[in-house]
């Protein structure tokens, strides 16, 4: 059964994506604005796939923009309705958008696709190419499975393991489940797009550049002294190299 953004988050509020603050959602906005304007897309119509808070939605209609969110959560549909009113706001079943065809230019995935099986990934896929017109895009940020440290659960290295090792070591570690989670690897996503006719673009340099420059503050300490003493010692460039095979993956595919 599909696990839509933040699904998760109901049986364990102390998720991090389902605390993520409104500012943390403007640096998310930040990057999906820089994705745009790379690609030289004037989004018209957009649709976000698991809206959570409602704040990047929100801040596309407040541009004027046509925006509709779709959310599996009905407490997350509640909460965003009564902070934004004025929004389109739809509950939905994780699989069906109630939506017509070719309705959108844009479909935001933001922090979304972790949480979704690679099994119903499939059909979440169909109906996005179903609501999207031709020449419309979708943005994709996900957790990279090579991710030195676990988004949700802050454990190092846990998605390198073998994936029937994550959950008992999780469990070791922090006494929860980790079931519901199915991160990426480039090859994964790009098999996903191929599969869908969806030619791709690779703007993970987005959220790289982003972390080093301190738009998007580096969260763990650790790694955050590593970046400064290698910037010192000029070394800089090669952890840029690698911060693109290990970080957060952004992505966007276009309708033909």
């Amino acid at each position: 059964m599909f696990t839509c953004s933040l699904m998760a988050d109901v049986d364990n509020p102390s998720n991090r994506h389902s605390s993520e603050s409104f500012d943390r959602r403007l640096v998310r906005i930040n990057e999906i604005n820089q994705a745009f304007k790379k690609i030289n897309h004037n989004p018209q119509r957009i649709l976000d796939v698991g809206f959570g808070n409602g704040a990047i939605i929100n801040y596309f209609y407040e541009r004027g923009i046509f925006s509709v969110g779709i959310e599996v959560v009905k407490g997350f549909v509640d909460d965003a309705q009564s902070r934004f009113p004025n929004l389109e706001l739809i509950h939905y079943d994780g699989i069906n958008f109630p939506l017509e065809e070719n309705m959108f230019d844009t479909v935001l995935l933001n922090d979304v696709l972790e949480h979704i099986s690679y099994e119903d990934i499939e059909s979440v896929f169909s109906e996005i190419r179903r609501v999207l017109n031709p020449g419309g895009i979708v943005y994709i940020s996900v957790m990279n499975r090579w991710q030195l440290i676990e988004p949700h659960t802050l454990i190092p290295l846990l998605t390198w393991l073998p994936r029937f090792a994550w959950n008992p070591v999780c469990k070791r570690i922090s006494g929860r489940d980790y079931i519901k989670y199915w991160p990426y690897t480039r090859n994964r996503l790009h098999s996903l797009l191929k599969r869908h006719n969806l030619p791709y673009k690779d703007l993970t340099g987005i959220y790289v550049e982003n972390k080093f420059k301190g738009l998007n503050p580096i969260g763990d300490r650790t790694t955050s002294k590593i970046v400064r003493l290698l910037r010192k010692l000029r070394l800089i460039k090669i952890v840029y190299y690698i911060a693109l095979k290990l970080s957060v993956l952004i992505y966007v595919a276009k309708v033909e």
